[in-house]
């Protein structure tokens, strides 16, 4: 009798289980492409908007404004390693950084892209697990800076290491003695990885 009984409840329960193994499969993939679809979409709108002003309707395909956005980027990416085109973006930095407000905004997004857009690897290798001597417990983290001259704050022997939050984008900067900072030997972006899985990623490259 209850092993009658207890078939559709092990059915509903396997069922249950393919499905959340589906979205598991399914949904990184349609976040990805929903990002890609959604950046695609502004630069189609927005990019296409200006080839049709200089451009026949007729002659005007889909995805235009796509190519045409990409070929901008590239083109500002040649332009900017050339002395005048610098001077002018240097010029429009030196105004956003004058502004009320907005300056810390724009110092903060520069900051960020230009950590993330560097070509100094060695930035990236630096995960560490911080270990308090008196706390039997430790946090994965990132060095971001080893020397302090330049601030306020920030004493011989102690460096700062960003802590980020597991499924959100924040985080916390302790500055501690590099002392309390363990090596730990895996690439950065597993490590940021298993962070922001909340340690359940299980892929190793």
């Amino acid at each position: 009798m209850n092993s009658e009984s207890d078939q559709p409840e092990s059915l509903v329960t396997r069922l249950v289980g393919l499905f959340l193994k589906g979205l598991a499969a399914i949904i990184p993939i349609a976040l990805t492409l929903a990002i890609v679809i959604w950046l695609a979409g502004i630069a189609e709108k927005g990019i296409g908007t200006l080839i049709k002003l200089v451009l026949p309707e007729d002659l005007y395909i889909t995805g235009m404004g796509l190519i045409g956005g990409i070929v901008l980027v590239i083109a500002i990416g040649v332009l900017s390693q050339m002395w005048l085109f610098r001077k002018f973006i240097d010029l429009g930095e030196a105004i956003l950084d004058r502004m009320p407000v907005i300056k810390s905004v724009f110092r903060a997004t520069k900051d960020f892209v230009e950590y993330f857009s560097s070509d100094d690897t060695r930035r990236f290798s630096k995960v560490v697990m911080v270990r308090h001597p008196e706390l039997k417990a430790g946090l994965l983290g990132f060095i971001t800076r080893e020397e302090f001259s330049e601030l306020p704050f920030g004493e011989e022997g102690e460096v700062a290491v960003y802590l980020p939050m597991s499924y959100q984008i924040g985080g916390y900067t302790l500055f501690v003695p590099k002392a309390w900072c363990e090596p730990v030997d895996i690439p950065f972006e597993d490590a940021l990885r298993l962070i922001l899985t909340a340690g359940m990623s299980r892929r190793g490259g």
